[in-house]
């Protein structure tokens, strides 16, 4: 019974510690031009009530279903009073839930190993950093690891509820990114594996037909196709977004066939864990992670150190965390915050393989330099967790930027809204973007009513305040009749770069307030 109670408070203590962790500066990183996309869609959700599915681009709608409740507490009345914060706190609390999902399987991995899990999972850089990101894979983790662990408490209980939820859990997997079919297919060809492993080397067959109960079978398909079916179509607004969310595997095996922007070699996903080091800069590892991972699929597969451990359950993990490895490596189409979920599953094996390493290390002195060392590496990784979120939270020379938005977008919106303040329409200036590249400007200036947006230059491009992007503003600047103020920002690294370009007596107007209001500022100002 203390055992228990030790291992809930420490579990409790990791998550809560986890979140407040995780919470302050939410609103710090520029908005990802994935973000803001997720965040318009959301706004459509929340004005209409309505959801359609989109099998091209977009993936599925939990993410936004989940974010209704962040917007409604945070009071906002319209899109332009949601922040950042409203959005990515959804994320940071499904991060959270991976560590309080480690309460339902500690009999499974050990207690022990678990706690460590935990610990890890906060710990992890590229967990830590993807967790506050608005964006679906952390759901598609959760989701994930919900499906396992309700499926362990099922074979542990024989329990039909169980069953029910795992078959949940599976149904919102679907609902959130068209890569479930990835982690779904590679746990059932996992639990093939382990199961003719068990029989070959590990002692009787398992007796499969005191699992299978119908009623419990069909409760886990019948919840998990009512969730995915509720959800892709809308809540039964769109009738065909079910079929859609099947048709769209033909775009994403295009897609992920590669041939594209975002085609990366085999490695690398492991090089980004193993070590990354841009000059100047700071290097970058989660190598612990991969070396105590490696240590614990070892002893998973001997059988030996892991304590309470239950030696198959942690044998199915090992096979399904190398194959998801083997099988996004061999992908060309790579994005970082793919890895997520082969990554937590080698957290979950680095766990195991603290336990392990104390347990093959007799003597005790040798045991206090492991856990010193431990200690030193985890250090380490919380280090890099904090600069990744905060002073390289969108530079380059951080491993999990990817395709970041700069400061200066952040600059160029509160300009434009500046100059917004003296112009005779306010906040209904008339702005008009021309770029093939401009997202994320539709977040920045959503609380600007009358925001055109073009791929091209348009017959009359002349307006108050005009955003370009360099392919086009040669032709732009042929077509313009007015005299502008022109100032450029960078968008994104290396030469992502917009223009914006200011009617010359709007400019005036906006700098002659600025140098009253810094005059009345001096002035007020005591000697």
């Amino acid at each position: 019974m203390k055992k228990n109670w030790a291992f809930l408070t420490l579990i409790l203590l990791t998550a809560f510690v986890t979140l407040t962790s995780r919470l302050p500066k939410l609103d710090y990183r520029p908005m990802h031009c994935d973000e803001a996309v997720h965040a318009v869609k959301c706004n459509d959700l929340w004005q209409t009530g309505k959801y359609k599915y989109d099998l091209h681009e977009y993936h599925g709608p939990t993410l936004y279903y989940c974010t209704l409740p962040s917007i409604l507490l945070s009071g906002a009345k319209d899109f332009g009073e949601t922040t950042e914060t409203t959005y990515r706190i959804v994320p940071v609390l499904f991060g959270v839930g991976l560590i309080l999902l480690l309460l339902l399987i500690g009999d499974g991995l050990g207690r022990r190993a678990a706690v460590c899990a935990g610990v890890l999972t906060a710990l992890s850089p590229a967990m830590s950093f993807y967790g506050r990101y608005y964006i679906q894979e952390t759901l598609l983790v959760f989701f994930t690891f919900a499906a396992l662990v309700a499926g362990w408490r099922y074979v542990r209980s024989r329990n039909a509820g169980w069953a029910i939820l795992a078959g949940a859990a599976i149904g919102l997997m679907h609902a959130t990114k068209e890569t479930c079919i990835i982690a779904l297919g590679t746990l059932l060809l996992a639990l093939v594996i382990n199961t003719i492993w068990h029989w070959r080397f590990s002692g009787p067959r398992v007796v499969w037909r005191g699992y299978y109960r119908g009623k419990a079978l069909a409760g886990a398909v019948l919840a998990g196709a009512a969730l995915s079916i509720l959800l892709y179509s809308g809540f039964l607004t769109n009738a065909s977004g079910p079929l859609d969310s099947l048709k769209t595997f033909t775009t994403y095996f295009g897609r992920a066939g590669g041939h594209g922007l975002h085609d990366h070699p085999w490695y690398y996903y492991l090089h980004m864990l193993a070590y990354t080091h841009y000059v100047p800069g700071p290097w970058w590892s989660e190598g612990l992670i991969l070396l105590l991972a490696g240590i614990g699929a070892v002893a998973a597969i001997v059988g030996k150190g892991v304590r309470d451990g239950y030696v198959p359950l942690l044998r199915l993990l090992t096979i399904y965390t190398l194959l998801l490895i083997v099988i996004y490596s061999a992908i060309p189409y790579k994005t970082p915050w793919c890895m997520l979920g082969f990554l937590h599953g080698m957290i979950l094996l680095a766990g195991v393989g603290v336990v392990a390493l104390i347990q093959w290390l007799r003597f005790t002195p040798l045991r206090v330099i492991a856990g010193v060392l431990l200690l030193v590496g985890g250090y380490h990784l919380g280090w890099q967790a904090y600069r990744v979120n905060t002073r390289f939270c969108a530079d380059y020379r951080n491993p999990y930027v990817y395709s970041h938005p700069r400061f200066e977008v952040v600059d160029l919106a509160r300009r434009v809204e500046d100059i917004a303040t003296v112009h005779p329409d306010g906040n209904a200036m008339l702005v008009k973007v021309m770029a093939d590249d401009y997202w994320p400007l539709p977040w920045y200036l959503r609380r600007l009513s009358s925001v055109g947006y073009w791929e091209h230059v348009p017959e009359h491009p002349d307006a108050p305040v005009i955003i370009v992007g360099a392919e086009l503003q040669p032709q732009l600047d042929e077509q313009l009749q007015d005299e502008y103020q022109v100032n450029s920002y960078g968008l994104r690294a290396p030469s992502v770069v917009l223009w914006a370009y200011i009617e010359r007596d709007l400019w005036d107007k906006y700098v002659d307030k600025r140098l009253r209001s810094q005059s009345a500022a001096a002035e007020a100002t005591p000697p």
